[in-house]
């Protein structure tokens, strides 16, 4: 029979105001919130991962592309002569297709004859040939960027 006495004989209170589960609905509530926290935080991570990867792929096209604006600034740099037009529907004088870097990265351009002017104070002979270099680069899959570029080079006309 219980009578609210202990074995020893002392009275003890009984406790019956309704705190029975406290301690268990707080530990639950606690690990609850402990569990959305670690979805989040995992959540970000993987966003930011994807995210990072997404400049990166940006970055080395625009890179690639960059690449292509060199290598055409070259092709008119290094020219001995204006170089010659091979279509007249775009005037374009060179068009290198796609050029392999690293990995997955390459680049392709197109050299367009735009215009020549004379060359103030440097008589009728030499003349600014001007050419819009449209260099596109690629990186992985997905990634693309383009560069255009306006050169200009001083030739002497006749040499």
């Amino acid at each position: 029979m219980h009578d609210g006495m202990n074995t020893t004989g002392n009275r003890t209170a009984m406790r019956t105001d309704g705190r029975e589960g406290f301690a268990l609905v707080t530990a639950v509530l606690v690990v609850l919130v402990l569990s959305v926290l670690a979805v989040g935080v995992a959540w970000i991570a993987g966003t930011e991962k994807k995210t990072t990867h997404a400049e990166s792929v940006r970055v080395r096209s625009l890179f690639a592309a960059d690449a292509g604006g060199e290598a055409g600034i070259n092709f008119i740099r290094t020219s001995d002569s204006p170089p010659r037009i091979i279509d007249f529907g775009d005037n374009s004088v060179r068009n290198q297709g796609a050029t392999g870097l690293v990995g997955s990265q390459n680049y392709a351009y197109e050299a367009l004859y735009l215009r020549r002017v004379p060359k103030p104070g440097w008589g009728v002979d030499y003349k600014d040939y001007d050419y819009r270099i449209g260099a596109d680069g690629r990186a992985a899959r997905d990634g693309q960027a383009s560069v255009d570029v306006v050169v200009s080079r001083l030739f002497k006309e006749g040499y």
